[in-house]
């Protein structure tokens, strides 16, 4: 039979159309048998680079796992709200993502966001694998829905305190943040303190944007500490060290893990001499374990860069988490069934010192934190 080449163009035209028709028809059934995770996060205002690195390396992750057949087959998909480090808006995404089926919310971000979105995801029985936060009630009543994974800001103060012990550091003064999250790590390091009998020289408030920084450190010279605590965001932490530093006093600075990062390290410039972060992860550039392997080769290949940092495989690290608990729970999860996988679920390693486990009454996750000091070449070194 001949065809005119109108009927050609028709039939070719005709094919194309069964096609596209096919594949948007798949596509869609797909997406429909999706298991859709959730994200509030700082994806604007002063902490976007975190969120934005946060973003990347979730998305690398679980790219990584659709790669490989996904969750028995189901594939992954990540839904990321911006909330700009507001509570009130970390709150809204969260019912916003629950509502658009969310199976599972993936970390918060920051003690104050998170806590703002605790009754929230408590009240629509959500799960929330993972916050960046140290205290607050997500940590000391989190109840059924919220997983933690990293220790709390308590756990990072008594590893500051068992190094200080350690070398005989024991004429300690504390500076924090003189707003939420430095009222609350004060409140997280006296007992500590006061548990292992060391009592501050001076407790001292540290402006946000440390505009009482010239009063703050004509405290710290009088009181004469043999170290510092600072419990600070990375403005204030930056100009305190950076004060200190300049006046030639060489006392050891230590720091929670959130200021572990290289634009703080940029920001110190030749002032990084004596200052001690805690770590809540394993080193991110540590290749002899093969969790560190993993982050790196996924982040790698997402963005084609080698920016590894304790936050990328601590976020990372918490991905693993919740996709440990949704294979767990089998490829018909739910909400209740990821709980109910991620008690039941046992152990996980991903170093020689950090494991998670949790358990019906139990939400802590992991218990590891360590110590790295900045090196002479602007590197972590543990």
């Amino acid at each position: 039979m001949h065809l005119s080449s109108h009927s050609v163009w028709r039939v070719s035209l005709l094919a194309a159309l069964t096609l596209f028709s096919t594949a948007t028809v798949r596509a869609q059934a797909e997406d429909a048998d999706a298991i859709v995770i959730g994200a509030s996060l700082p994806l604007s205002g002063p902490n976007a680079p975190a969120g934005q690195e946060g973003l990347a390396v979730a998305k690398a992750y679980f790219d990584s796992v659709n790669r490989n057949g996904g969750i028995q087959g189901r594939r992954l998909v990540l839904r990321a709200l911006d909330d700009g480090f507001d509570p009130a808006r970390a709150a809204e995404n969260a019912r916003t993502l629950a509502a658009g089926k969310a199976v599972a919310l993936f970390n918060c971000w920051g003690s104050s966001s998170c806590n703002a979105m605790l009754p929230v995801i408590t009240d629509l029985k959500l799960p929330m694998v993972s916050g960046i936060a140290g205290g607050g009630p997500m940590r000391k009543s989190p109840g059924r829905y919220a997983f933690n994974v990293r220790p709390t800001t308590t756990d990072e103060v008594a590893r500051m305190v068992l190094q200080m012990s350690t070398v005989g550091q024991n004429r300690v003064a504390v500076v924090y943040q003189d707003d939420g999250f430095g009222k609350g790590a004060l409140a997280a390091a006296q007992p500590v303190l006061g548990q292992a009998k060391v009592t501050p020289l001076a407790e001292l408030a540290l402006a946000p944007d440390a505009s009482n920084l010239a009063a703050v450190f004509d405290k710290i010279k009088a009181t004469e500490p043999n170290a510092i605590i600072l419990l600070a965001s990375p403005k204030a932490t930056v100009a305190l060290i950076t004060a200190v530093r300049q006046a030639g006093l060489v006392l050891p600075i230590y720091n929670l893990a959130a200021q572990a990062n290289r634009k703080v390290v940029q920001d110190l410039g030749k002032y990084t001499s004596g200052v001690i972060f805690t770590t809540l992860v394993p080193s991110p550039w540590r290749r002899g374990l093969a969790t560190v392997q993993a982050y790196q080769e996924a982040y790698r290949a997402a963005t084609d860069t080698e920016n590894f940092s304790y936050l990328g495989l601590e976020v990372f690290i918490n991905a693993n988490v919740l996709v440990d608990g949704l294979r767990q729970a089998g490829r018909a999860v739910n909400r209740e069934s990821l709980v109910n996988a991620l008690e039941t679920m046992g152990e996980r390693a991903y170093s020689d010192l950090m494991r998670v486990r949790y358990g019906p009454n139990d939400r802590d996750g992991s218990r590891y934190v360590g110590i790295t000091i900045i090196g002479r070449d602007g590197r972590f070194a543990e």
